[in-house]
């Protein structure tokens, strides 16, 4: 018979090593600064039931049944410990998580404050929007000063090949007259 003493050391550790961790990063990202425990904890529990599906990667045979029997059993072990409070690297966690969040008043309405983040949010685009069409107005401004600059030199390049022309013209004319005056004379 195999002795799976390392699965079951990892999944003694396991609510420490990741699962609690992807669970403050949630909370970070949701933006709930103040999850209660019960929250807290049962957002732990679900990233700890993902260590299940790893067990797919194992091949299939009386062994891998074996060690999957084991996994399930010690994974509801440990889960339950976690949902009573009585895993202390989460609750450790957890409170480092709560004391050191942005926010420092505990929310007593939820509906509240997603309605005043939404609200923030929906100023935040409103900003964003504004800041986007001063920027396009400006791109476009200097879009259309170069464009103009450039017709301007343009005009101006016209104008001198004009007037060196005209100079030119005007030289082969003086020297035709020349020419002319001094054979008639």
């Amino acid at each position: 018979m195999l002795d799976f003493f390392e699965m079951e050391r990892v999944i003694e550790e396991l609510a420490k090593s990741y699962p609690a961790q992807c669970a403050t990063t949630w909370f970070k990202i949701t933006k709930n600064h103040k999850p209660s425990e019960e929250e807290y904890r049962k957002k732990v529990v679900e990233y700890m039931k993902i260590f299940e599906y790893l067990l797919a990667t194992y091949p299939q045979g009386p062994d891998t049944d074996k060690l999957k029997e084991i996994v399930k059993k010690c994974l509801a072990k440990e889960i339950e410990r976690v949902l009573k409070g009585d895993n202390k690297e989460v609750e450790r966690r957890y409170k480092h998580y709560v004391i050191n969040s942005p926010s420092l008043v505990h929310l007593e309405d939820p509906v509240k404050e997603v309605s005043k983040q939404q609200k923030q949010q929906s100023h935040l685009q409103k900003f964003t929007d504004i800041t986007a069409k001063i920027s396009i107005k400006k791109r476009q401004k200097n879009k259309d000063n170069s464009l103009v600059e450039k017709e301007k030199e343009e005009v101006n390049q016209e104008n001198q090949f004009e007037k060196d022309v005209i100079v030119v013209t005007n030289r082969r004319r003086k020297k035709r007259s020349t020419n002319a005056s001094t054979t008639t004379g």
